[in-house]
């Protein structure tokens, strides 16, 4: 508790006195078991093959060396970066660390891993919340987008989790059904809610799309603008939220990849805006060096002149979507 009050006390003095102060470690972090991806999902660098750094997996030794220098600051651990989480072997070796210190966890994934055949041993290894995307109810809309997958082997998935999970009592995880709102799959929200209860999953939530390209927008976003966080005019696309001079993520989150590059956001998919690797150096060391408060720096100062940052949905309302079941 004090160390969340510590960050957000130095973030609002570093809003007034427009230079990075930072008190304390990150409440939260995501980490990247691994950027492999098995779809080809065409916003996604990593199904794509379009991640300019290296492709690999984070060894569960690497893994637990952090969780052992964050463990007394932080609570919340996203074990997702880019990829699909569960292509790593030793993904469950991380999740039952996290557990065993403590710490919650949270895992998103297409669900091409889960099969009726491993549903016990994941559910045995099961991280505090699973999030289970699936952007369509068929095989045409769901294959437009999760390009090299398909909506039987999601669906059955799903369904093998949570009919394991109610036949085992087990509490966890909490299961989050993701569905990305696109043009070929806004006609199905209304059944999407309906297959969610269907399914026994916790929690439905309708998300935002984002684009990297005009060419994208045109192709995906929905017509609905509720669903939209762009404007679309003069061939171009931008966001709808007004870009601030600060951001709360450089304060509160940390985003690290599988080898361990320390990063200002889970924007940097490419890992453009590195301030460090925990080869040899401790992640505090990391979080409070000259590098990244450089970058805070830049931000206070111009955020729009961050390019990752004009794509950015902090502080933007409209980003999620939620139904309880």
């Amino acid at each position: 508790m004090f160390n969340a009050i510590s960050i957000i006390s130095s973030y609002y003095l570093s809003r007034i006195m427009r230079r990075p102060i930072v008190w304390g470690m990150p409440v939260s972090y995501s980490i990247e078991p691994t950027n492999h991806c098995n779809l080809k999902c065409p916003e996604c660098p990593s199904g794509l093959g379009a991640l300019t750094r290296p492709l690999g997996l984070l060894k569960s030794d690497e893994y637990k060396i952090l969780i052992d220098q964050i463990k007394d600051t932080g609570f919340y651990v996203q074990l997702f970066f880019q990829g699909e989480p569960y292509i790593n072997k030793q993904l469950p070796e991380m999740i039952r660390y996290t557990r065993d210190n403590n710490i919650y966890s949270s895992i998103s994934t297409n669900g091409h891993f889960i099969t009726e055949k491993n549903v016990d041993y994941i559910l045995e290894n099961a991280p505090d919340k699973l999030i289970f995307s699936m952007d369509g109810l068929d095989e045409e809309s769901y294959q437009r987008y999760r390009i090299g997958g398909t909506f039987a082997q999601a669906d059955a998935g799903l369904k093998a989790l949570t009919r394991r999970k109610r036949e085992l009592r087990k509490k966890l995880p909490y299961v989050e059904l993701q569905f990305i709102v696109m043009k070929q799959n806004e006609s199905q929200l209304e059944d999407v809610i309906k297959y969610g209860k269907e399914s026994g999953v916790d929690k439905v939530i309708f998300k935002t799309m984002q684009v990297s390209s005009y060419e994208n927008a045109v192709k995906f976003l929905p017509t609905n603008p509720k669903y939209m966080r762009y404007k679309l005019e003069n061939n171009n696309f931008r966001i709808k939220n007004k870009q601030q001079n600060h951001c709360f993520a450089l304060w509160r989150t940390s985003v690290i990849t599988w080898d361990g590059r320390v990063v200002p956001c889970c924007f940097d998919k490419d890992a453009l805006f590195e301030a460090g690797i925990l080869n040899g150096k401790s992640f505090k060391e990391i979080w409070k060096s000259k590098e990244l408060n450089n970058f805070r720096d830049r931000l206070l100062q111009y955020r729009e002149g961050i390019g990752m940052c004009t794509n950015c949905t902090e502080g933007l309302k409209m980003n999620i979507f939620e139904i309880e079941n």
